[in-house]
């Protein structure tokens, strides 16, 4: 019997363990949060994943960038592309047939018309709005990521291009910084300026949140061995969980519209960075169970809702309909990462070579791709 190509990748030496229990505690929490509500507050899961991505794929570019490599645009986005696209649109496809199936009489809501396919097809979903098909409108978090994998590199490149060599790491510092500000400056923009008020998928929105990792691994580039004393694990993690606690009691406890609106999803990035920047260097190596989630988060969160509705009207809001949900959900989550995103990655350094072909130009692929699968 074959084994799972998870369990060597978790048991790498290049992998950070501790990366991986924060993106298992993100996948779990909104999985539970989708099925009515389990677990309260577990969309914030969604703001925990902006992070982790902010801080893998900013150190793709972080590592080319201080080895003095110029950054190819076309051959980064085609790398990320080759992670994302394959596990996505077959899910497009295949959950897209499904939801026929399970919904055509009970919930045709579920169910993206062809009309409206190009919304999804095309990562722009999170600016449109209705229609609503709930079992798919979580991909608005993917159009933000995918919008991000476009932003990221042109800054870096913007760096190259204008900035003089001595300059360009505090350059690079302060448009993470300025990323993070802009982020919150547009939440309030969206607020006070716009009819709808919405603050939540809109990339220009969000984008501070996977700034926040950007500049995680800013810090853990350059500073990482000021990082690994007790005294600042501690007393950074503790900040971190503090601030996350202090921020959901005064949301639960207040009717304060514009901090659900604008201050809420501008802290709890923060309370995120403070905890993973405390507990980066701690070697979580041995809780295998959740690193074994964490490597199939990717495909658990993309097929998760699709089956909520189904379950609950079949076996209500119980324990045994919440197993038989995490049971499937995860099933399918395995099935998809072995039969689809593996076999395209296994691929992807062959192809992105043929295509570039300068030795000079490649982007990681081997211990990154450790990290990022």
């Amino acid at each position: 019997m074959p084994t799972l190509k998870a369990f060597k990748i978790i048991n790498s030496t290049d992998r950070i363990s501790s990366v991986d229990i924060f993106r298992s505690l993100a996948i779990v929490s909104v999985v539970l949060f989708h099925f009515n509500n389990q677990l309260p507050f577990g969309f914030l899961g969604v703001d925990l994943f902006f992070l982790v991505s902010g801080l893998l794929v900013g150190g793709l570019l972080t590592k080319e960038f201080n080895n003095g490599n110029r950054i190819n645009f076309f051959k980064f986005f085609l790398q990320r592309g080759f992670k994302i696209w394959p596990s996505y649109y077959a899910f497009i496809l295949f959950g897209s047939i499904i939801s026929i199936y399970l919904y055509s009489t009970t919930n045709p809501d579920q169910i993206i018309p062809f009309w409206d396919l190009k919304r999804y097809l095309f990562f722009y979903q999170n600016y449109t709005g209705s229609p609503f098909h709930w079992s798919f409108d979580h991909l608005w978090s993917l159009c933000v990521e995918e919008h991000f994998y476009v932003m990221l590199p042109i800054l870096f490149l913007i760096i190259q291009y204008f900035i003089q060599d001595k300059l360009r790491t505090k350059a690079l510092f302060m448009f993470i910084v300025f990323t993070i500000i802009a982020g919150i400056v547009l939440k309030h923009f969206s607020y006070f300026f716009t009819t709808s008020k919405d603050t939540y998928s809109a990339t220009h929105n969000r984008i501070d949140a996977l700034a926040w990792g950007v500049l995680l691994n800013f810090i853990i580039t350059y500073y990482g061995e000021n990082l690994k004393s007790r005294k600042f694990v501690f007393l950074t993690f503790i900040s971190g969980l503090l601030l996350f606690i202090v921020s959901l009691y005064f949301y639960i406890n207040n009717n304060y519209v514009l901090f659900e609106k604008v201050y809420f999803h501008s802290i709890i990035p923060i309370s995120f960075f403070l905890m993973l920047l405390g507990l980066y260097y701690i070697n979580f190596s041995r809780l295998k169970p959740l690193r074994f989630i964490a490597y199939y988060s990717y495909n658990w969160y993309l097929w998760h809702p699709l089956f909520v509705i189904f379950i609950t009207k079949h076996l209500g809001n119980s324990m045994v309909g919440l197993l038989t949900y995490l049971i499937l959900t995860f099933s399918i989550a395995v099935i998809s990462t072995v039969l689809i995103e593996e076999p395209f990655l296994e691929k992807r350094k062959i192809i992105l070579d043929k295509i570039f072909k300068s030795k000079k130009q490649q982007l990681l692929m081997s211990e990154e791709d450790v990290k990022l699968q």
